[in-house]
């Protein structure tokens, strides 16, 4: 019961969303080099080194980073968007050629105010891009202390500078945030599988290490948040229609690490934090075993009303994520 336990009547609901529009004219309120310097700051506060490019020659580049990181770093270049509609699937293909022709980076972000349609999702699928909307950034603003931000939202204000109304926001959908922790020294990869019953509604349906997102971006793998091992972004709402479970898997890195197995996943907890404004709920979850090299963790069941139940549902691999991928009907050569 854990995700309709945290679902509100219509009336918060209504009180969050109407909080969440303001929070998000904020933003688009904002002055673009104040935007641009608040995405900067975000980005120093997740562990980069950060600079800024002057705007006249920055060839589409707004924020330029080191991800520091030894294993998953790079140089990334940010693209930031105050927009009130749907960023056009043109801008994003347009940042993919600036990342093809760039000397150093490796990785582009785009950051907007407002939301991605499908299309945008699909051409950014197995590209190294990512899509941050405006209500994944409200919630990375918020994980890293920027609080002072919003303070005229938690008070209701409605009007921006000199009383004038705030610009009106196409408002995106907020993903959950499902955190995955666990002690010990070992690495684990986390895979979700978007199927119905037991069967993957495809290969593309399987998120993990080799595939980020799935084709509409409903269920993304997220990596350098907070302290968490590991973080997916689920849209539950943007979920496809036929789908009516997510499945949720641990992997030990065989490929690298022959003799790797899941006796060090030990005391692992997943956090769903569901909305920004909501509180997380925690479930402890079962050590892995030595004899085992991937673990199924549990699932998200789609109930008629249309509520996510979560349940621990363990279920031991030996023969790894290949293997538990094969039980939900997929063949993938490099699992």
């Amino acid at each position: 019961m854990l995700f309709r336990h945290l679902r509100d009547d219509t009336n918060a609901n209504r009180g969050r969303m109407a909080k969440r529009v303001r929070e998000l004219q904020l933003l688009l309120a904002m002055d673009p080099v104040e935007f641009e310097q608040l995405v900067a700051r975000l980005m120093e506060a997740m562990g980069m080194k950060v600079e800024l490019t002057a705007r006249s020659r920055d060839g589409g580049v707004d924020v330029r980073g080191i991800d520091t990181d030894p294993f998953r770093g790079g140089h990334v270049i940010v693209q930031v968007k105050r927009y009130r509609d749907t960023v056009t699937p043109s801008a994003v293909r347009d940042l993919y050629g600036t990342l093809q022709h760039d000397p150093v980076a490796t990785k582009a972000v785009l950051v907007t105010t407002s939301k991605f349609g499908p299309s945008s999702h699909q051409f950014v699928a197995g590209k190294p891009i990512t899509l941050i909307n405006g209500a994944e950034l409200v919630g990375l603003l918020k994980h890293h202390g920027f609080h002072e931000v919003f303070a005229a939202a938690r008070f209701g204000a409605g009007g921006g500078q000199d009383g004038d109304e705030l610009p009106p926001v196409d408002l995106p959908s907020e993903p959950a945030r499902l955190l995955l922790h666990w002690t010990g020294d070992e690495e684990y990869d986390i895979a979700a599988l978007v199927c119905r019953g037991n069967r993957a509604l495809s290969d593309e349906h399987l998120v993990f290490y080799n595939n980020g997102s799935t084709p509409d971006g409903s269920v993304r793998l997220l990596t350098g948040y907070g302290d968490a091992n590991a973080c997916l972004m689920v849209d539950f709402d943007a979920l496809p229609a036929e789908a009516d479970r997510l499945v949720i898997v641990a992997a030990a890195d065989t490929h690298n690490h022959p003799a790797a197995t899941m006796g060090g996943f030990a005391d692992p907890a997943l956090i769903l934090e569901p909305r920004a404004d909501e509180d997380p709920a925690v479930v402890h979850l079962a050590d892995g075993a030595p004899t085992n090299t991937a673990m199924r963790l549990g699932r998200f069941d789609r109930d008629a009303a249309g509520d996510w139940d979560f349940t621990p549902a363990l279920a031991g691999y030996p023969g790894g994520l290949h293997q538990a991928v094969i039980a939900y009907g997929l063949e993938v050569d490099d699992a």
